[in-house]
């Protein structure tokens, strides 16, 4: 079981609620780009594959899974937190690094890593 954190281009919206019925995410980038500066903010991450990279140690476990619009550029990525104390600010620090927004599914709400205790 995981808690699953969806990480993608989302509007600078206050609420989940208030992103516009018709808004169409964009690509978050390249593959082999973003999985670089993926590792910039978590330098312990493996990679299993195209598509999958594991960080896990004493208090993060954690595996991010990326989700392909064509054969070069991500449309999404899927942040499954697995347990580790520290997991959730590692998400949050990664969200930071990459300028992106993320849709936390225990909430339900956007997920910024800053009030880290509602997904948990």
């Amino acid at each position: 079981m995981s808690w699953d954190i969806f990480i993608q281009d989302l509007p600078d919206v206050p609420s989940i609620n208030d992103v516009p019925l018709d808004f169409a995410p964009r690509s978050i980038g390249a593959r082999e780009e973003l999985i670089t500066r993926i590792r910039e903010a978590i330098p312990f991450i493996d990679r299993v594959d195209n598509d999958w990279l594991f960080a896990k140690g004493d208090e993060i476990d954690i595996s991010i899974q990326l989700h392909m619009e064509d054969a070069v550029q991500v449309r999404y990525m899927v942040a499954h937190v697995h347990g580790g104390e520290q997991s959730a600010a590692c998400i949050g620090a990664l969200l930071r690094h990459l300028g992106l927004r993320a849709h936390d599914t225990a909430t339900g709400e956007l997920f910024d890593g800053f009030s880290l205790d509602e997904g948990l």
